[in-house]
């Protein structure tokens, strides 16, 4: 498991091992304990206080318990098959990376896609200095993608795209007439 951010909680945490058998088994294990728990309290109750709807209230509650843990893996397996973004912490990490460079001017839009437990896809628009010539840019291009593979080994399709910022217009979809 990679380290934790302060700011992930533990729930952050295993989301973000995008296994979905780590999550299936914690979730159906921490259903499986509450669910014999709630299940308990329904029997003992009954017993105790010589009412025999606690038992009957115990399992409907086991039943909601148990479609909750349905909706969220249905929810986060969904999300995996359609190819969800990664975790914020390697989004942060990549970005530190290439702002760093000296060669880099501005960083746009970091796109990411989880293809796989422990394969994402990557397509950042740099805007790189004008003074580069295209050898100097095809070097820093190759230098950020390893950097980027060392700090994060789960990114393994990088595309780098040499990206120019001209107007707000072109992002538009509209231009300018000269």
């Amino acid at each position: 498991m990679s380290p934790k951010d302060a700011d992930e909680s533990v729930w952050d945490q295993i989301k973000g091992r995008k296994d979905p058998t780590v999550f299936i088994v914690f979730l159906e294990d921490t259903a499986g304990i509450l669910g014999s728990g709630i299940a308990f309290l329904g029997i003992f109750f009954g017993h105790v206080f010589y009412n025999p709807y606690f038992d009957p209230i115990g399992s409907i509650m086991i039943g909601a318990l148990l479609a909750c843990v349905a909706l969220i893996l249905g929810r986060e397996i969904g999300a995996l098959l359609v190819g969800e973004r990664t975790n914020r912490s390697k989004i942060r990490k990549v970005k530190e990376v290439i702002t760093a460079d000296d060669a880099v001017d501005q960083v746009g839009d970091i796109l990411t896609m989880q293809l796989g437990p422990s394969q994402v896809l990557l397509t950042v628009e740099i805007r790189f200095r004008r003074t580069l010539t295209i050898d100097q840019l095809e070097s820093v291009i190759d230098r950020l993608a390893k950097q980027i593979r060392e700090q994060e080994p789960s990114i393994q399709r990088i595309f780098i795209e040499a990206e120019s910022f001209k107007r707000k217009d072109k992002e538009s979809g509209q231009s300018k007439a000269a």
